[in-house]
């Protein structure tokens, strides 16, 4: 029977990481986590861990501090180190691959199931995110520091109402959207999203299917059926990925029906975009 691999996620937003260390038990892996960088690289020196996952705004010290620490010591000089950052300007890669890190991934960008296949392939050793031989082919920044290619063309400061209540998605979506320049919102039941609805203009709202107190069909019923919402854009998303499910959300007035086992948050972004156009 062969061995497990051995993670070790060093994240300091503890739903993240809850999210992705059951993501990867569920893959069979071996999982370790810290919240700050000393807990990180002590558990690094000790444990050995076949892949570490390091984000780069931690408390005390930071990423990139904590990579060459890990570069430096005897122990961990040689193992693999991917960043995982929602920092992902071309100035923030460029660093983190030449002080040493194997490979950068924006988690912004990647489902946990995606993540999971990324630490697939990296086990497999197959190119994953940026690495040092595709430094050529990042993105240039703009004067005002912006990448390239980015979203460039909506407004600044555009509402989102997210009406959600599992907390791992919550935050997942808040931190790309935010990032985004988006004004979010949030709403951990369907009828208190409602009533924000109702209080407050948003220029899109994205309503979860399955939620306490009132569930997504009657959600859009209540949004469709007012003079106040009737016109906002509403986003839905679901676990259901059965036709009917699409057919009558969108029949009762929803923009778009998203699968979230299937939905990155940089897609849901696109979304957001083409709703409010």
């Amino acid at each position: 029977m062969s061995v497990s691999k051995k993670i070790l996620i060093i994240e300091d937003e503890e739903a993240l990481s809850e999210m992705y260390k059951m993501k990867f038990e569920q893959e069979g892996y071996e999982v370790l986590a810290a919240s700050d960088g000393t807990e990180g690289i002590d558990l690094a020196k000790k444990k050995k861990p076949d892949l570490i996952l390091l984000d780069l705004v931690l408390p005390g010290m930071n990423g990139y501090e904590v990579l060459e620490k890990l570069r430096a010591a005897e122990e961990t000089k040689k193992g693999k180190i991917y960043i995982l950052s929602n920092l992902g300007q071309s100035g923030e890669i460029k660093k983190g691959l030449e002080d040493g890190a194997d490979g950068y991934m924006v988690k912004a960008n990647l489902t946990p199931s995606q993540l999971a296949e990324n630490v697939k392939k990296i086990f497999g050793e197959q190119t994953v995110g940026a690495k040092k031989q595709t430094m050529a082919a990042l993105p240039k920044k703009e004067k005002s520091g912006k990448v390239e290619g980015g979203n460039q063309s909506m407004p600044a400061g555009l509402s989102v109402l997210l009406i959600e209540d599992e907390e791992a998605i919550i935050e997942m979506y808040n931190l790309r959207l935010t990032k985004d320049g988006f004004s979010v919102e949030i709403a951990k039941n369907g009828a208190w999203g409602i009533k924000r609805a109702k209080e407050k203009k948003f220029d899109v709202i994205i309503v979860d299917m399955m939620m306490p107190a009132m569930n997504g069909y009657k959600a859009i019923v209540e949004l469709k059926g007012d003079e106040r919402t009737k016109n906002t854009p509403v986003i839905v998303l679901s676990n259901s990925a059965q036709d009917k499910d699409v057919e009558k959300a969108k029949k009762l007035g929803a923009a778009s029906y998203l699968l979230k086992s299937s939905i990155t948050p940089a897609r849901l972004v696109r979304e957001i975009e083409k709703a409010i156009k």
